[in-house]
């Protein structure tokens, strides 16, 4: 019996040394091809055309994510024409070394200046003056985040809804973010989208809000640009690509409303949500 046992081990330990052996000749023929030198020398020359986020005392630039050359699918899908063709190389998607995906200890501060996007968030206390935004922004197709207080969250949910079904986003706002309270309104919002919660919103640097929000895996947002009681001034005077722009439910918002889109469509800048703004 246990010679039996010592030759099936035998042969399994064969089995797996020829296979081992069989893949690693491949891989010395491969590398020696004409072909996957070319190749080689091709990925070399692209590099990896990712960017990084920039880092600067806590705050945080998402970076972009870029590509580089798959030498494994564009060795396979030229080795079967036998020869090195630039038009047949297979690219691959490759993420910043450091991504914002799981980045929660920073404040997010801008989208990245390389793409002219920017976004639009409203701070809501309460229902002022949110239909009529509402009415402008869905007869210019812009869509935006609203950033809602637990009294609105409770009591107005058809106005969720309504924003939801527009194509807005909703995130939850609150002065303090306590744990227990974020796992709430994200089981609301669950409860009545497909969504999550994704960010907290504070217009200073709070360890607090920051360590609360880390902890439920929420990215925490300081606007580039905070509006007041000169909405359109505010956002004229300080507009860059990746800026996002808090603004007020209030008459003034209103008023402006309108122009301020016109005039940052006119920079030529998109006006994105926030979760695309900050998309590496």
């Amino acid at each position: 019996m246990l010679k039996k046992v010592t030759s099936i081990l035998g042969t399994i330990s064969l089995i797996c040394f020829s296979f081992y052996y069989t893949d690693s000749a491949i891989d010395v023929i491969k590398k020696t091809d004409p072909i996957m030198q070319q190749i080689i020398e091709y990925s070399e020359e692209y590099g990896n055309t990712s960017i990084e986020p920039i880092l600067i005392n806590n705050n945080i630039i998402p970076g972009i994510k870029g590509s580089i050359v798959d030498i494994d699918k564009s060795y396979t899908k030229m080795k079967s024409f036998g020869n090195f063709d630039e038009s047949l190389i297979v690219f691959k998607e490759v993420y910043p070394e450091i991504s914002i995906m799981n980045n929660y200890e920073n404040y997010i501060v801008s989208g990245n200046n390389q793409k002219d996007n920017v976004s639009l968030i409203f701070v809501l206390e309460d229902s002022s003056f949110v239909e009529e935004i509402l009415s402008i922004l869905n007869k210019k197709n812009i869509k935006v985040t609203f950033f809602i207080n637990d009294d609105l969250f409770n009591d107005a949910v058809d106005l969720l809804k309504l924003m939801l079904l527009s194509g807005h986003r909703i995130e939850f706002y609150s002065d303090k973010y306590d744990v227990s309270t974020i796992k709430k309104y994200n089981t609301i919002l669950k409860s009545i989208s497909d969504d999550s919660l994704n960010y907290c919103y504070t217009t200073f640097k709070n360890d607090k809000v920051l360590e609360n929000c880390k902890h439920e895996e929420l990215h925490t947002i300081i606007p580039t640009i905070i509006t007041d009681f000169y909405p359109y001034n505010d956002i004229k005077n300080n507009l860059n690509n990746g800026s996002i722009i808090s603004l007020k439910n209030n008459k003034n918002t209103v008023r402006e409303l309108s122009s301020i889109i016109n005039y940052i469509l006119q920079k030529g800048k998109k006006i994105i949500t926030l979760e695309k703004l900050l998309e590496e």
